[in-house]
């Protein structure tokens, strides 16, 4: 009896994935040791409208 093949996904899919845990680490570390960068970034926070 041969063994069963594995059910192995595409080396891109693995590609992929590993790239995008690498960013969210990057952007945790980067965070963490620089957030003077992340200051800047506009959340999306409501402002008052200013009354004309």
């Amino acid at each position: 009896m041969e063994p069963k093949k594995k059910n192995k996904p595409n080396s891109l899919v693995i590609i992929l994935f590993a790239l995008i845990v690498l960013m969210i680490i990057i952007y945790f570390i980067l965070v963490m040791f620089f957030p003077s960068v992340f200051d800047l970034l506009n959340t999306g926070d409501i402002q008052p409208v200013p009354d004309k």
